[in-house]
């Protein structure tokens, strides 16, 4: 639905939907893991600012449009057909706890 959607609080990678479920995506990258997995990166200020910016997303869409919010993590490892990438559905909630 949106991609790169900046909010005071914060800005979501991609906004997309899955039926009624508005889906909330932050994107992380690393060529390679030496220094740790990208998912790891996901820190609470960072949950907690995506949070923020979901709810002004939501404040600007009509309430009949949706029915249920969730916040996915996806993690992406090297490039080309030798990347991996990890989903993570519903990696945390409105307040930044890991679910």
């Amino acid at each position: 639905m949106e991609r790169n959607f900046r909010a005071r609080g914060g800005e979501i990678d991609i906004v997309g939907r899955q039926g009624d479920v508005l889906v909330f995506v932050e994107v992380r990258y690393r060529e390679e893991e030496e220094f740790g997995a990208p998912e790891e990166t996901v820190g609470f200020p960072k949950r907690r600012k995506i949070a923020a910016a979901a709810r002004e997303y939501i404040g600007k869409i009509p309430p009949a449009s949706w029915k249920e919010a969730r916040f996915d993590v996806v993690a992406i490892v090297g490039t080309g057909p030798g990347a991996v990438i990890r989903h993570y559905p519903a990696a945390f909630d409105a307040k930044g706890k890991i679910l």
